[in-house]
């Protein structure tokens, strides 16, 4: 999320705003992408500096001019391979960040056609690995994790009176092998100060609202995990808040309260990975964000670990990452 100047605080106050994101990808989805492109994938994550990670783009090559993304149905993660933390930056840049190592990889530059100039708002990426970019002006996409190409999706801004502009990510099912992208962000319709926890058929792009969070946890950005657990993460200051949020009620089931002591947060995201959770927050709309690493259980004033070099908007995890 960033606040700034673009339109999604507006609702509640004028000089607020955010830009939201969630996403992440598992080995078997890039496979079929570099399979499709000819492109030949390592054994191995790279293991690009972060301070590098500019110099590290290439125009991406497109696996299909017809169709980037064939179809792969994928209901286990038995043979997903190694999983990253995806990341999309307010300059656009789509990032892969592998957390045993803290490593940093730019993937490439997004350029999708929206209708009206606009930026990336929010990121949420299936076990497949498909990349679903909101941006600013409610326009949604598919974006590919392997070459940063893009595809329109039929959906609709503004269903049921929610905001065109959304935090958003993806949990798997409690009582079936499939996955959920959830959203969060305020219903226009009932205006107030508690976002709305609202969810999105990825087949149909229907929007189908779940109810107000039970506390207000300060425009959350969501992450979900593959044991069908989903937290919200609000940036409240001085203390942020890190909710786990009950999906069939939007009941907010328990608020932890972090200090990653920055004195302002106007750029934010996060992500659940091998346990522990990981924050990307910048002070200003264009600063660079830095990584703080919180271990439940452990200190509520978690470490900082490393340094992006980009302002980071949207981050998150495939629900095949490790739960520990």
């Amino acid at each position: 999320m960033i606040r700034g100047g673009r339109a999604w605080f507006a609702i509640f106050t004028a000089s607020i705003v955010a830009v939201a994101a969630c996403g992440a990808r598992t080995g078997l989805r890039v496979d079929e992408f570099a399979k499709d492109a000819g492109v030949e994938l390592d054994a191995s994550p790279d293991v690009d500096d972060a301070a590098d990670a500019p110099d590290a783009l290439d125009a991406p090559e497109e696996p299909d001019a017809e169709d980037p993304f064939p179809d792969v149905v994928v209901t286990d993660c038995k043979d997903a391979g190694i999983t990253y933390i995806y990341l999309i930056s307010a300059q656009n840049v789509l990032l892969r960040f592998y957390p045993p190592d803290l490593s940093v990889k730019a993937i490439g530059t997004i350029n999708c056609p929206t209708t009206s100039p606009s930026n990336p708002f929010s990121m949420a990426v299936d076990r497949q690995g498909i990349a679903y970019v909101l941006f600013s002006n409610g326009d949604l996409f598919r974006v590919s994790t392997l070459t940063a190409s893009c595809k329109a999706t039929g959906f609709v801004p503004l269903q049921q009176g929610f905001t065109s502009q959304f935090g958003m990510g993806f949990s798997s099912n409690k009582d079936d092998p499939g996955e959920t992208l959830y959203v969060a962000g305020p219903n226009l319709d009932a205006p107030g100060p508690t976002d709305w926890l609202a969810r999105i058929d990825v087949k149909t792009f229907n929007l189908t609202l779940v109810g107000p969070f039970s506390k207000y946890i300060d425009h959350p950005e969501l992450t979900g995990t593959g044991d069908s657990r989903i937290y919200g993460f609000g940036p409240s200051i001085p203390l942020q808040h890190l909710a786990e949020i009950d999906k069939p009620t939007a009941t907010i089931d328990s608020d932890v309260l972090v200090n990653l002591q920055q004195p302002g947060i106007s750029a934010w995201a996060f992500a659940f990975w091998g346990g522990k959770f990981y924050f990307f927050t910048a002070a200003s709309p264009d600063g660079s964000s830095v990584i703080h690493r919180y271990t439940p259980g452990e200190t509520t004033t978690p470490p900082e670990v490393a340094d992006v070099g980009l302002t980071i908007v949207g981050a998150g995890v495939s629900t095949c990452a490790p739960l520990e």
